[in-house]
């Protein structure tokens, strides 16, 4: 069984608290929501911290609160998943983030883990993911510290996959994130917040923290998201796909943003994709075989996670074509 090492907590109980917490430390911290991810790298060791700095006494930082004047929808970091996916809101305007949730681990961990720790992940690796002694037969990777990707050896870089399930429909509904560096913050597109790196996924410094998440046009935007995994529950996806696009009542895929998931080191953005297919028709068999042909090509899966790359991008094309067919069927009900 593999145990924790020796740490410290500290429980701030408002932002005050906690910028002075992290102010006065002077030693290595990580910042704790959830700890779903957090808690077993530390006991795998990929995350060395003697201080744990709690973000869940911080109420402001679990609000739920929707302006119905702007159609605006903000989310504190510390809100969890479960709590999210209940909401009235996400129920009656945007359903497919409660059943991306609803697909994530299983209900202990979902009642546990938080929207800001979801969209936080680190990225995942078959030769990373491993404890310490695993590692210790295996060359020092990029995201170790060394300079060899034990994934994919003839690489200059991490090959570490991202494979968090909410960023991708997040970023195809063009959310924003809030990001706080002791008194001082800043709002950015949440597309913004991821690097593309394997050893480093996303821009937060040791001192920033996630404050949380806007939706903004929460009513007029239609979006679904469709993951490949090898089981029911608990799996990380192997590929997923995100989409959404205005919503009208014309059966046309109008503004549409599609975004793929768990095939690179971070969410990759079809925009040309996405040109091609806007203004098409939901049953345009054409239009639809071309963007599934285009979605794959972009996917760039090695041997990482779970399953055979070569099938992990023939599964993002079927994914992609399983939601037209839906949306179509859908349109002629």
């Amino acid at each position: 069984m593999l145990k924790l090492p020796p740490f410290n907590i500290l429980r701030p109980r408002n932002r005050d608290e906690l910028n002075a917490g992290i102010t006065g430390c002077k030693d290595e911290f990580k910042f704790l929501g959830g700890g779903t991810d957090l808690i077993n790298g530390m006991k795998k060791r990929l995350y060395p911290a003697s201080v744990l700095v709690s973000l869940k006494r911080v109420e402001s930082l679990s609000s739920i609160i929707y302006d119905q004047s702007s159609d605006q929808l903000k989310i504190g970091a510390t809100t969890t998943l479960t709590e999210l996916a209940a909401s009235s809101e996400i129920m009656n305007f945007q359903p497919a983030i409660a059943a991306a949730i609803a697909s994530i681990a299983a209900p202990p961990i979902r009642n546990q883990a938080t929207i800001g720790g979801n969209l936080s992940l680190d990225t995942r690796c078959y030769y990373y993911n491993q404890s310490q002694s695993w590692r210790k037969l295996a060359p020092v990777c990029y995201k170790c510290g060394g300079e060899v990707c034990n994934a994919a050896p003839g690489s200059k870089e991490c090959r570490a996959v991202f494979s968090a399930d909410l960023p991708p429909l997040l970023i195809a509904l063009q959310a924003e994130i809030t990001i706080a560096d002791g008194g001082k913050t800043r709002t950015i597109p949440l597309s913004d917040f991821y690097t593309g790196s394997g050893v480093k996924p996303n821009i937060l410094q040791q001192d920033e923290y996630l404050l949380g998440i806007t939706l903004n046009n929460l009513k007029n935007r239609n979006s679904l998201y469709r993951k490949f995994r090898l089981r029911k529950a608990l799996d990380f996806p192997l590929a997923g796909i995100a989409l959404a696009f205005d919503d009208n009542h014309e059966g046309k895929f109008i503004n549409p943003i599609i975004v793929l998931n768990a095939v690179a080191s971070s969410p990759l953005i079809l925009s040309e994709a996405a040109r091609q297919l806007d203004g098409k028709n939901f049953n345009d068999a054409d239009a639809i075989q071309a963007v599934a042909e285009a979605a794959m090509a972009a996917a760039k899966p090695i041997a990482n996670i779970g399953s055979k790359p070569f099938y992990r991008k023939k599964m993002i094309g079927m994914l992609f074509k399983k939601m037209a067919a839906e949306l179509a069927a859908g349109q002629e009900a």
